[in-house]
């Protein structure tokens, strides 16, 4: 099991420092036959297909983070990384590029960097969000990530309607670099591709719920900025306001933001946020959809 790490670290390009530190994880964990135990047995379930609540397999590595002593946010990606030896096969099966593979595997990475930024620790915090790429439900399609989902409000636009429970491609944006509109048009087109057989003899309807969405960001975000060029691709048609600034540690990589003097300024974006809430201003978000 070793050689298949090292393989997928070299694979995916991990930083010498995070494959170091995961490797030793694991070796934690072969080290105590119990940790051990449980860690192959939620492996060897996926394999056999049985792995159904991934919930309740992410409980069981807080028990084996317990007892091998690695940290909890180490094992659970080291749980998916092993994990995704069988979805090569599952991809290979249902006859899946190996390029939207490796494009959807990539999001361990980018939350390893997330982890990394935030908590100082080579893992995941957020494990919960993988299950979907391993039930081969979600996929990344280049620079965007793409699920199907229900849509539960009405839509028009030239001659086309969406109504409630009608069916639409929801969009994800990892943080895996700039947000350039040549790389979110090419991630369209290979969706409105991958998910032709659901939208026979109609248009693709794409939807996304997220904080680049926030329709505020017209009045403060710099000209030229890519998440305006990215809003433009929508039809905002809802938007709330978010008190709490839970989405502010996607802007500024940390989680101590009740302080806007501390937060950093290394980007256009943060300067422009800093700015904004400095004038006693929140964050939010917006949901936006659009036709292909």
């Amino acid at each position: 099991m070793e050689s298949y790490l090292k393989f997928f670290f070299r694979e995916f390009q991990y930083p010498e420092e995070a494959a170091f530190a995961l490797l030793n994880a694991y070796r934690r964990i072969e080290k105590s036959s119990e940790a051990a135990e449980i860690f192959g047995n939620q492996i060897l379930l996926y394999n056999e297909n049985n792995l159904n609540d991934y919930n309740a397999a992410l409980d069981l590595m807080d028990k084996v983070a317990e007892l091998s002593g690695a940290h909890r946010y180490e094992v659970h990606l080291l749980l998916f990384i092993f994990l995704s030896q069988h979805t090569r096969q599952l991809y290979a099966e249902k006859r899946i590029s190996y390029d939207i593979f490796y494009d959807s595997m990539s999001d361990l990475k980018w939350k390893l960097f997330e982890c990394h930024n935030i908590y100082g620790i080579w893992g995941s915090f957020v494990a919960w969000w993988f299950n979907r790429f391993f039930n081969l439900t979600r996929f990344a399609l280049g620079r965007l990530q793409f699920e199907t989902a229900e849509f539960n409000g009405t839509y028009s636009k030239n001659g086309f309607t969406l109504n409630p429970k009608d069916t639409v491609i929801n969009i994800h944006i990892p943080s895996s670099g700039p947000l350039k509109r040549e790389d979110c048009h090419a991630s369209y087109q290979k969706a409105a591709e991958f998910y032709k057989d659901i939208f026979v003899d109609k248009p693709v309807a794409f939807m996304c719920s997220s904080w680049l969405l926030y329709p505020k960001h017209k009045e403060f975000l710099p000209q030229g900025s890519n998440i305006l060029t990215f809003m433009e691709d929508f039809d905002i048609i809802e938007s709330s306001v978010d008190e709490k600034g839970s989405c502010l540690w996607r802007i500024f990589g940390t989680t101590e933001t009740s302080d806007i003097e501390k937060l950093p300024q290394r980007t256009s974006l943060q300067r422009a946020y800093i700015d904004w809430l400095r004038k006693g201003n929140v964050c939010g978000g917006g949901l936006g959809v659009f036709f292909i």
